[in-house]
C-alpha cells in the first residue's frame, strides 16, 4: 500500500539529533544558543509561541479575534483560555483567503487581533487584510504551520507576528519547535522574557521522539506500511486512529502542562541546522507532484486551484462521500484519508456570506508525496478518473 505521507527529514538529520542528545548529556551546554536577531523566536511549538505572544498582549478579557474559521483545535482552545472570544470567517474553497469584506464587517469595537491560516500549503494574498487590520489599530497573527517555503516566505512584512510550525509532520521538520517572528521590538522582548521563564523540555524526552520517528520511517516504508495496515485492520482498530497516536505532537487535554517549555539545547540545535539547511528542492518537487495529478481532476473537486503561491504541503481533494472514495483507493493500495491533519471547523455567523465555503467533512487527503513513483502517480490518476466515472 502507498503511505498517505513521508517526513521532511532524513535519517542523517535524525541521527545527527541523537548525536545532539548524547552530547548534551556527557557534556551539558550552560548556556544557550543565542537568539540570532531581535525579532524572531525560537520556541517548543507554534502553539507555546502563540501562547506567549498572547499573555504579553494581555486583551481586556471578552476582547475578541477574527479567526479564520478552520485551524487546529489547540488554536482555538489557546484564545480561550486568555478569555478572547474566537470569532470565525469562512475560507474561501478557491482562493483558502477569508473576504476581506467578511472581515471588516466582522469588527467591532470590541476586536482586538486578526489570526489569519494558510492552509494546505497555500500562502495566502494578506496585503488587503493587513491594510484594514492597520486602519483599525488590530495586531495580525499570521499561522504558517502548514505553509512554510524557507526564505520564499516569512510572513507578510506588515504583519505583526508570522508563526512557522517544524513539528513532526511539517515541511521541514525538526521533530519539535517552531519560530516566531514578531515585528515590535518592544513586544518580542517581553515574549523573550516570558519565554525564558519557562523550564527547558526534557532532552530524554526529545531523544526518545528521535527513536519513534525512526520506527515511523521504517513504518513507513511501502511493505512494511501494507503489513502493518492489515495487522491493525485484523486486531480490529482503526487504522487512522492508531497512526495518529504515533503523530499527534500534544497528546490529551491539558495542552498548557505540555507547550509551557522552551526546546532543549539538541532540539534547538537541530532546528536550527534544518532552517540553515533548507533548500527549495521539496517545494519545486511538491509543485510538480501537484501538475502531475490536480489536472486530471473535474475542477469542482478541487482546492485552492486559484491560490497562485500554493506549496501543496498536502493534496485534499472535495468529493461527495469521502469513504466510499477511501475505501475505493485503499481497496486499490493507495492510503487516502480524511485524518491526515487535525484541522475543525468553527460555524462561522449566519450573517456572513460564504457562497464558496471550504467544508471539512467533504475532504480527502491523498496519499502523494515527492518521492513516489511516476507509475504510482500515474495509477492514482488513473483510479480517480475512474472512480469519478463510476460515482457520476
Amino acid at each position: 500500500m502507498i503511505p498517505r505521507g513521508k517526513l521532511y527529514i532524513s535519517n542523517k538529520d535524525l541521527f545527527t539529533g541523537i548525536y545532539y542528545c548524547f552530547t548534551d548529556y556527557f557534556k551539558p551546554q550552560k548556556v544557550d544558543i543565542a537568539e540570532q536577531n531581535t525579532s524572531k523566536l525560537f520556541c517548543l511549538s507554534l502553539r507555546t509561541g502563540f501562547d506567549l505572544v498572547l499573555s504579553a498582549l494581555n486583551f481586556p478579557d471578552g476582547s475578541e479575534i477574527l479567526v479564520t474559521d478552520i485551524n487546529i483545535p489547540d488554536m482555538f482552545r489557546i484564545i480561550t483560555a486568555h478569555n478572547l472570544i474566537p470569532i470565525p470567517l469562512p475560507v474561501n474553497k478557491q482562493t483558502l483567503n477569508v473576504s476581506p469584506a467578511n472581515l471588516e464587517s466582522a469588527i467591532t469595537p470590541a476586536t482586538k487581533a486578526i489570526l489569519i491560516t494558510h492552509l494546505f500549503g497555500g500562502i495566502i494574498e494578506t496585503d488587503e487584510i493587513n491594510a484594514i487590520a492597520r486602519k483599525h489599530n488590530l495586531i495580525v497573527f499570521e499561522d504558517c504551520a502548514q505553509a512554510y517555503a524557507g526564505s520564499a516566505y516569512e510572513g507578510n512584512p506588515t504583519s505583526d507576528v508570522a508563526m512557522f510550525s517544524f513539528g513532526l509532520i511539517k515541511t521541514n521538520t525538526a521533530i519539535r519547535g517552531a519560530v516566531i517572528n514578531i515585528k515590535n521590538p518592544a513586544l518580542y522582548e517581553d515574549v523573550l522574557n516570558r519565554s525564558e521563564q519557562y523550564k527547558k523540555q526534557d532532552v530524554s524526552s526529545f531523544l526518545n521522539k528521535l527513536f519513534k520517528v525512526l520506527l515511523i520511517k521504517l513504518i513507513n516504508t511501502k511493505t512494511v506500511y501494507t503489513a502493518f495496515y492489515h495487522l491493525v485492520k485484523a486486531a480490529g482498530k482503526d487504522f487512522d486512529e492508531v497512526l495518529a497516536s504515533f503523530t499527534r505532537g500534544f497528546p490529551g487535554d491539558d495542552i498548557f502542562k505540555q507547550i509551557r517549555y522552551r526546546p532543549c539545547l539538541p532540539n534547538n540545535k537541530l532546528l536550527r541546522k534544518k532552517l540553515s539547511n533548507f533548500g527549495m528542492n521539496s517545494i519545486v518537487a511538491r509543485k510538480q507532484l501537484a501538475n502531475d495529478i490536480l489536472p486530471h481532476l473535474p475542477d469542482n473537486s478541487k482546492i485552492g486551484m486559484l491560490n497562485t503561491k500554493h506549496t501543496y504541503w498536502v493534496l485534499p481533494i472535495e468529493t461527495g462521500d469521502p469513504q466510499k472514495l477511501i475505501s475505493f483507493l485503499r481497496s486499490n493500495g493507495f492510503d487516502a484519508s480524511q485524518k491526515a491533519s487535525s484541522l475543525i471547523k468553527l460555524s462561522a455567523p449566519s450573517t456572513i456570506p460564504n457562497p464558496e465555503d471550504l467544508l471539512l467533512e467533504n475532504i480527502v487527503y491523498l496519499p502523494a508525496y515527492p518521492a513516489m513513483r511516476k507509475k504510482d502517480r500515474n495509477k492514482l490518476v488513473q483510479l480517480l478518473i475512474s472512480y469519478e466515472l463510476t460515482a457520476n
